[in-house]
């Protein structure tokens, strides 16, 4: 039995350079033939999924802390300042519009650790649901910490995940149920995973984390700075694009700057 329904979690806004995600000229990099290009200010949505599926709600990712401007590096934050965040914006809101607590979730998985995807896990620690992970992705965020390198690594969200019920995995693909497969592709983060989930429909939707921010990265088969490994990441391109010739397969890039004009926000679903 697949899942029967897919709903996109609003967790509100984060602004960043365009040079971030796109490559090159197409970010905005001056080059010998035009030295006055300039850069866009993007304006990105944070998003998560959660999936109804007939063994149990999954979670893919969990959005920035509330408190990120105020508790995270200063720098990190001015680079990816969060434009929107209300109290409608709280993870917990969210799935209350959907009727779902917390307790609720079966299992949480992460596609990577960066401050927009683990910032509200903290909700999770004392009802101790599974937060599965990449243990490469985990090993390198507290090492990047430990030598003070955190990046868009930060221990204001980590450190609330002491004790938590981590499930680290070292998968290429790992099942979590009939349809839903997290599967690793590194590329951006040394442990980053994404989401394949297919529903009773017939439909599949590809969740990509931070493997793709924009859709554009993917039509360049290019990424900006935020590109990890290039070799992991240019691997996996053209397997990505092959999967998604399939019928009924859909791409949904959780921070694309056109995400909520193809798809609906809970309360409706994609199926």
């Amino acid at each position: 039995m697949y899942a029967k329904r897919i709903y996109l979690l609003d967790l509100g806004v984060l602004g960043g350079d365009s040079g971030w995600f796109l490559p090159g000229a197409a970010g905005g990099a001056k080059t010998y033939s035009n030295r006055n290009a300039t850069s866009q200010w993007l304006e990105i949505p944070v998003s998560a999924a959660l999936i109804e599926h007939p063994d149990g709600y999954i979670l893919f990712d969990t959005g920035i802390s509330p408190d990120a401007m105020k508790t995270h590096e200063k720098g990190l934050m001015e680079a990816f300042p969060i434009l929107k965040l209300t109290e409608e914006n709280r993870l917990e809101k969210q799935l209350a519009l959907v009727n779902v607590k917390p307790e609720d979730i079966k299992a949480v998985v992460i596609s990577h650790l960066h401050l927009d995807h683990i910032g509200q896990a903290g909700v999770f620690r004392g009802l101790r649901t599974p937060i599965i992970v990449q243990k490469k992705e985990l090993e390198y965020a507290l090492l990047m910490l430990w030598q003070g390198k955190g990046g868009a690594y930060d221990y204001s969200d980590l450190e609330p995940l002491r004790g938590a019920n981590w499930i680290p995995i070292s998968d290429q693909k790992f099942e979590l149920a009939d349809g839903v497969v997290a599967e690793f592709t590194g590329g951006h983060t040394p442990g980053h995973q994404m989401l394949y989930v297919k529903t009773e429909s017939g439909n599949t939707y590809v969740l990509t984390g931070d493997y793709l921010h924009l859709v554009k990265e993917m039509e360049l088969e290019a990424k900006g700075w935020l590109l990890g490994d290039a070799e992991e990441w240019h691997t996996y391109i053209r397997k990505l694009k092959y999967f998604l010739s399939k019928p009924k397969t859909k791409l949904v890039a959780g921070h694309d700057v056109n995400l909520w004009n193809n798809f609906p926000k809970a309360p409706k679903a994609l199926e």
